[in-house]
């Protein structure tokens, strides 16, 4: 990938690469980086498409009771803002439970001892046929697939590389506010993960949930992948012109849901480099080894 190349996609802010997509303003890419997270707040995390917005509606849901369910762009931009989208000065303004995201990686981030930290990874394969294909939407210029694929192994794409991402986390993993979710097994175990995020906001969300199997169930529903792409129209505000114009419906965003869908799109050889790179980078790591039992 040329430098020219490179230099239309990423802006670099405090040598942190971040997407050069015009809703980015330096100044609430700055803001971000600078922002310390007030006591008692609730912080998403993540990677890219690694299951950020389902997190969200678990969360609103524990908080609420199953009641609050808004449409996606209110979560975007008012009930889960994104702080780089927004900037801090509308985090600021928020009231109540002050639940927000960002990209960030834990190394990056100003941290609040008092605040809550909920952070979600997912299979890198899986992650990055969704971010590819995502990414295909908003960038301002074209994506060529290999560049895509070299920048997502070298680091140089938006938010750096994941695994160094996931791994900034995991070197706090027993922080008592900071709360590590596996995409996977989120998936595979809905109920008790449910719970186990509730546990963590607040022990009287985990009895609300705990003690009344209807509301449980109602949250496990309306968090469910075919609910949400059922019950969750939109036209994504930062999705190019075109594809939101050919895509009236919310499969633009929520595509499958499903795991293993980068062995099934990728070509072999590149699942392959994916994968050596993160038995590379990630050797020793119970991460790993979860996604090694699911590559067998």
């Amino acid at each position: 990938m040329s430098e020219t190349q490179e230099d239309a996609r990423i802006q670099y802010v405090r040598g942190f690469p971040f997407s050069k997509a015009p809703f980015y303003t330096k100044e609430n890419l700055e803001g971000t980086l600078d922002y310390v997270p007030h006591d008692g707040d609730i912080v998403i995390l993540s990677y890219p498409k690694t299951g950020t917005t389902w997190l969200e509606y678990i969360v609103l849901q524990i908080l609420s009771k199953a009641e609050m369910f808004p449409d996606f762009n209110d979560v975007l931009l008012k009930y889960v803002p994104v702080v780089e989208l927004v900037g801090p000065e509308a985090i600021d303004k928020m009231e109540g439970h002050r639940v927000y995201r960002t990209h960030l990686p834990y190394n990056r981030m100003n941290k609040n001892p008092k605040a809550k930290y909920l952070y979600i990874y997912r299979n890198p394969e899986d992650q990055f046929v969704s971010y590819y294909k995502f990414m295909q939407k908003i960038r301002p210029v074209p994506i060529d697939y290999n560049d895509f694929l070299d920048g997502y192994l070298s680091g140089r794409i938006e938010y750096a590389r994941y695994f160094e991402h996931i791994l900034s986390f995991l070197e706090h993993k027993d922080d008592d506010n900071l709360l590590i979710i596996s995409y996977e097994k989120l998936y595979a175990d809905r109920r008790n993960t449910i719970l186990k995020i509730a546990k963590f906001l607040g022990e009287e969300y985990f009895q609300s949930l705990s003690k009344d199997e209807q509301l449980l169930d109602k949250v496990i529903k309306q968090t469910s992948f075919d609910y949400m792409q059922k019950n969750l129209p939109f036209e994504h505000p930062f999705f190019k012109k075109e594809v939101s114009a050919s895509k009236k419906s919310n499969d633009a965003f929520f595509r499958k849901g499903v795991i293993g869908d980068g062995k099934s799109s990728l070509p072999p050889e590149d699942v392959k480099r994916i994968r050596e790179l993160a038995q590379k980078l990630m050797s020793g790591t119970e991460v790993l080894k979860d996604w090694m039992d699911l590559w067998n």
